[in-house]
């Protein structure tokens, strides 16, 4: 069971690499130093995303991230790639903990990349 969580989680790894590389012109010497924030329309506070799903609330976490991105702007599309990219390397105990799967992780990759239109490009490398 772990080696087949292992395998998903390398291929979203090399995936998701490889779409920055195209869509970004990303290279793997490039680092994303960007918080992943957003203000929130009630409190006018920031809310750090990565810090919310590092204390296990991850699903809290990406519909926050789906309230606040905007799809006419290819920042929000790096900014999304990074939220997964970060959940990812999560232990596989910490996601199950949390009611999360690699697949959900996947799955979330999959809806970002449909709205923003570039969901054939990661079909194609998947």
């Amino acid at each position: 069971m772990d080696y087949q969580q292992d395998y998903v989680m390398r291929l979203i790894k090399q995936m998701m690499q490889a779409v920055s590389n195209i869509v970004f012109k990303k290279t793997d010497t490039d680092k994303e130093t960007d918080s992943i924030q957003t203000d929130t329309t009630e409190s006018d506070r920031e809310i750090d995303l990565l810090a919310l799903a590092d204390s296990g609330q991850i699903n809290e976490a990406e519909n926050l991230l789906y309230e606040t991105l905007d799809t006419t702007d290819m920042s929000q599309l790096r900014k999304a790639f990074a939220f997964y990219e970060h959940i990812n390397e999560y232990q596989n105990d910490f996601l199950e903990e949390h009611n999360y799967s690699r697949e959900e992780v996947l799955d979330g990759i999959k809806n970002v990349s449909e709205e923003f239109g570039i969901s054939g490009l990661v079909d194609a490398l998947l």
